[in-house]
């Protein structure tokens, strides 16, 4: 298995290591991780594991969801 090359590492390692974003910055990163649950949710995929370790930062400063272990495909809707 290959992965792309995430040059802004996780988004946990970020805010340990800077602590609180500010306002405008929590903002950006909340409508950015609604974005690609939204877009999760319209192939019929549910996530499941949200958290930090499984937000990545690319070199622009959006985000990457990884681990889809625990995701899973809706059937029979």
């Amino acid at each position: 298995m290959l992965m792309e090359f995430v040059p802004g590492g996780e988004l946990f390692s970020y805010l340990r290591n800077r602590g609180r974003f500010s306002s405008n910055t929590g903002l950006f990163y909340s409508a950015e991780i609604v974005c690609a649950i939204e877009y999760l949710h319209s192939k019929e995929i549910v996530y499941r594991d949200l958290k930090p370790e499984n937000i990545l930062l690319d070199k622009e400063g959006h985000i990457k969801l990884t681990d889809f272990g625990f995701a899973k495909k809706l059937v029979d809707r």
